[in-house]
């Protein structure tokens, strides 16, 4: 017995000598820590329209500067993927997650219209708060994720300096409007607050897609990704977001020249709830490739 744990501590040895294992930072903390500038967490609040959203900032180990992601929340955003935002920490990256004005205590108002100039607000904050935060102004990358996913895409179409993007189940608006789901019309009837947000209720997205459907449709923005890198990554038994809303976005950004394109589809729900792992490991394998 003692000669074959002698024998597996030796052989262990020479593969971590060799560099042939190596943790992946989806499920293993950082070997190293720099001592004079460990990573962190920063509480804050980002400026927007007049308005604080409240916010925190995962710092990355060493001083940095980092390519940082940001992270943008879904409808109305009880799925936060802080564990991905954690695995992009400990692969090197700055991770912010904010909420929009008018949500989970943010100040203004909520609407879809102003989650994406939160979004540009966002990216402009971190852009201008280099030395507290340690990022790198070049190097800014958006993870969204349902209707953060829709943010993300129009966001970053729509700002080249957006380094890449990654687009989680986004959602379709105007699929959603046309083919509503029977509790989804329902609660439409009504007008009560979703909780979470301000003065805001299923009827009021309704009404607001409703008044102005061709903002909402992303296809028409995928050629703003044109040479740089984007991720769309699908459940295939998403029940919230149809699968097949997602093709025609994907085929888009195909079209329009994005490179790398790619559509990941994966046996997950809405929220990847028994797809965490894959989720995180897919995203800091793509991202460490393309962002930073």
């Amino acid at each position: 017995m003692r000669y074959h744990t002698i024998l597996l501590t030796f052989v262990a040895a020479i593969f971590a000598c060799s560099g042939a294992v190596s943790a992946s930072p989806a499920t293993s903390d950082p070997l190293e820590i720099d001592r004079s500038s460990p990573p962190g967490l920063i509480e804050l609040t980002v400026p927007s329209a007049g308005a604080e959203m409240v916010g925190h900032m995962y710092t990355a180990n060493g001083p940095g500067p980092h390519p940082t992601v940001i992270f943008l929340h879904g409808f109305p955003g009880n799925e936060k993927n802080l564990d991905v935002a954690q695995a992009l920490r400990r692969a090197g990256f700055n991770t912010l997650y904010f909420h929009y004005r008018g949500a989970w205590g943010s100040g203004g108002d909520y609407t879809l219209r102003n989650v994406t100039e939160d979004a540009a607000a966002a990216i402009a904050y971190v852009r201008t708060n280099t030395a507290k935060l340690k990022t790198n102004p070049n190097k800014i990358s958006l993870f969204g994720h349902s209707l953060g996913g829709f943010n993300a895409l129009y966001s970053g179409a729509n700002d080249k300096s957006i380094t890449c993007t990654v687009a989680v189940a986004p959602a379709d608006f105007t699929a959603a409007i046309d083919n509503p789901k029977e509790d989804n019309a329902q609660i439409a009837i009504g007008g009560t607050s979703v909780p979470g947000l301000k003065d805001y209720s299923m009827k009021d997205l309704f009404d607001e897609v409703g008044a102005n459907p061709t903002f909402f449709q992303l296809p028409q923005y995928m050629e703003g990704f044109a040479g740089r890198p984007l991720m769309i990554i699908s459940g295939d038994k998403d029940k919230v977001i149809n699968i097949a809303s997602q093709y025609p976005i994907a085929n888009a950004a195909k079209t329009g020249g994005a490179a790398p394109i790619d559509h990941i589809i994966m046996d997950a729900d809405h929220s990847f709830s028994w797809r965490r792992i894959e989720l995180a490991e897919t995203t800091v394998n793509w991202m460490g490739k393309h962002c930073r």
